[in-house]
């Protein structure tokens, strides 16, 4: 008894020291960041946004259902326009700091601290599946200092990703704690909690999605297969996951606003269900019907269910752009549509091999060792895990290889099959299998190791930093908070450092607001400066900020005038104005600049009516030898628009 006790303990404190470990070589990182960009760090794009969210949470505790200063005049329903959960935690997390500590401060420990919960969860994982302490602490030791889970992890920019992927391990944790434990109540409880990890990981972070399509599709293939859904167990775990995910999407409102209930995943496990309901009727139908009943929602949804695809079609788009252009952006724009012209960028690049080695420096060699080990394996001890897992890691290579932002999902595979790979070292002892095991200890220290040289290369880069703060600083000294038009990435920046209220945001998922960006792009680049504000007009915003580099001659395809299809637009584009000749609009008054932003007064039709009226008032007053009268009505109407002439000859017959 005392021996279960100390192994017990040793257990918890192993999983306590692998979670300090990643919390520290994060913080190492961030702090390096702060060295080199000083602090206060702050938050950039939708990672701004969320912080917003969280002040308000922290300071009043509610967020608006209706936010009127994102996406205006209209305003967006914040619920179904964003993902939140992580935002409460952050907020009730953060009260439990000292009141000393900056909130984006205790926002950044939080974060962190959560992502690093699933470090022991990967742990708990594989000793659940294996019951092995050195697969636990390989995979969880390659999770809590690899690149790949370290470098969008650390605090510095809030994720929404980083909130869910602990819930998703989690799941996986509490589903292979199920296929162990003895006793139904027991089973259910942890398939039960295992369901809604899921579940809440899904309305954590909408590319969860990628696990469900892959989940989806296993059903199928082990439907078809016969045997997995013959064991009771895993047949109640697996219907318990469906109604979990089917309950998440019709009750929350970000997941029912865009149909994930309707979505290809879901409807391909409604088949499934379909299909298990018709062979309970009738046991003993054949098998062509095993292959195409599933397939009847999937079918139906595609063919009648326009919403899901309305939602997500760009990144079907931007797949089938890569297939078709072998993974490299064409340098012809008009080869591609919009949705796959603004898409085709930062996070969504295509991999090289520099990075993949840069990401992977030793993961991926592991991996490829621990996984032809692991297909050997199966073929003597068949386990549908290992195989499940396999596919898993094999297609989320592929698809990291298209989008670089799947390393997110990529490292856990890869963490995963190492732990596995200690497991297999540990089963049978031989000199090779301690030299396997020597080499995944090595691995670890050398994954650390590469986080450690010059860690401040890790985190994101703050482009233009000391720009955007005068450019608060300005805005907020001269503009009471109204409203401004900006590109989306400085949009989110300006509303929360600002309180500006803003036009346009980063959120693609968002048919309206990518139609929006679109639509700017192409007035800015296509139209002249009267057809630009012609298309401000109807949001009521008085100020434009325009940000100078539109027209540089490197890498001209991460370019807005690439994503409109505009590389070189005609001479009285707005653009042109703005860039080079910033004094001379008729509409635009150039107020204040530094070397990357520029502020322009827009002169409305509004504007220009009410200098008419002013002007015409002048003009009448001077008649009448009102002279100080015409003098402050003449000035007044330069106030609304400078160039009116009328205006000017009264000021100038004055003298």
């Amino acid at each position: 008894m005392i021996t279960r006790y100390i192994k017990i303990l040793l257990a918890v404190l192993g999983l306590v020291a692998l979670f300090a470990a990643g919390l520290a070589i994060r913080r190492v990182v961030l702090s390096a960041q702060f060295e080199q960009y000083g602090r206060p760090l702050p938050f950039n794009l939708e990672s701004a946004l969320e912080f917003r969210y969280v002040r308000m949470l922290f300071e009043t505790g509610h967020i608006p259902r209706l936010d009127k200063a994102v996406q205006v005049p209209e305003g967006v329903v914040v619920r179904e326009t964003y993902t939140l959960g992580a935002e409460y935690v952050y907020a009730a997390a953060a009260r439990l700091f000292p009141r000393t500590l900056p909130l984006d401060e205790r926002v950044r420990w939080i974060a962190a601290a959560w992502f690093c919960l699933g470090i022991p969860l990967m742990s708990l994982w594989l000793w659940a599946w294996t019951r092995s302490a050195w697969a636990a602490g390989i995979a969880g030791a390659y999770y809590a200092v690899a690149l790949a889970a370290v470098m969008r992890s650390t605090g510095q920019e809030l994720q929404h990703e980083n909130f869910a992927l602990p819930l998703l391990i989690g799941h996986w944790a509490l589903g292979a704690l199920a296929n162990r434990v003895k006793g139904r109540a027991a089973f259910f409880i942890a398939a039960l909690l295992s369901a809604l990890m899921l579940a809440c990981a899904m309305s954590a972070w909408d590319l969860i999605q990628y696990y469900v399509i892959l989940w989806g599709i296993w059903s199928y293939v082990r439907f078809v297969a016969g045997k997995y859904f013959r064991d009771t167990k895993a047949c109640l775990a697996w219907w318990l996951i469906l109604l979990a995910l089917a309950g998440a999407g019709v009750l929350n409102p970000y997941l029912r606003a865009h149909a994930f209930a309707g979505s290809f995943a879901m409807l391909l496990a409604y088949g499934v269900a379909l299909g298990l309901g018709v062979e309970r009727l009738f046991p003993l139908f054949r098998r062509s019907a095993r292959l195409l009943i599933p397939l009847l929602p999937l079918i139906a949804g595609a063919l009648w269910i326009q919403q899901y695809g309305e939602t997500y079609s760009h990144f079907l788009e931007l797949l089938w752009a890569k297939l078709r252009f072998l993974n490299h952006k064409p340098a012809d724009p008009a080869l591609l549509t919009f949705d796959q012209r603004i898409l085709w960028t930062a996070p969504l690049n295509s991999a090289t091999f520099l990075l993949t080695a840069t990401l992977f420096p030793v993961t991926l060699w592991l991996s490829v060792l621990a996984g032809t080990i692991a297909l050997f394996h199966t073929r003597a001890h068949p386990d549908p895990e290992i195989n499940q897992l396999l596919s898993y890691t094999v297609i989320s290579l592929l698809a990291f290889v298209f989008f670089v932002r799947f390393h997110v999902f990529l490292i856990l595979g890869f963490a995963a099959l190492l732990g596995w790979l200690g497991y297999w070292v540990s089963v049978k002892r031989s000199f090779t299998r301690w030299l396997i095991l020597v080499l995944l200890l090595v691995g670890v220290g050398v994954e650390a190791a590469h986080v450690m040289n010059s860690p401040a290369r890790w985190g994101s880069v703050p482009v233009y930093l000391n720009e955007k703060r005068e450019l608060c600083r300005w805005l907020r000294s001269n503009t009471a908070g109204e409203r401004v038009l900006a590109n989306f990435g400085l949009s989110s920046f300006l509303l929360t450092y600002a309180n500006c209220p803003i036009v346009l945001h980063p959120k693609f998922e968002s048919p309206g607001i990518r139609e929006r960006v679109r639509a700017y792009g192409e007035a800015l680049f296509k139209s002249n400066e009267e057809g630009f504000r012609a298309w401000m007009e109807p949001f009521g915003v008085p100020y434009y900020v325009y940000a100078l580099g539109e027209f540089a001659d490197i890498q001209p395809e991460s370019q807005m005038r690439y994503c409109v299809n505009a590389l070189n637009p005609p001479p009285s584009a707005a653009a042109r104005l703005f860039e080079k000749r910033p004094e001379q609009g008729r509409y635009f008054r150039f107020l204040w600049g530094n070397a990357k932003y520029r502020v322009f007064r827009v002169i409305t039709r509004a504007d220009e009516l009410s200098a008419g009226r002013l002007a015409a008032e002048a003009m009448q007053a001077l008649r009448q030898g009102r002279r100080p009268d015409a003098e402050n009505k003449a000035t007044q109407a330069l106030m609304y628009d400078p160039q009116n002439t009328n205006a000017m000859q009264v000021l100038l017959r004055l003298r």
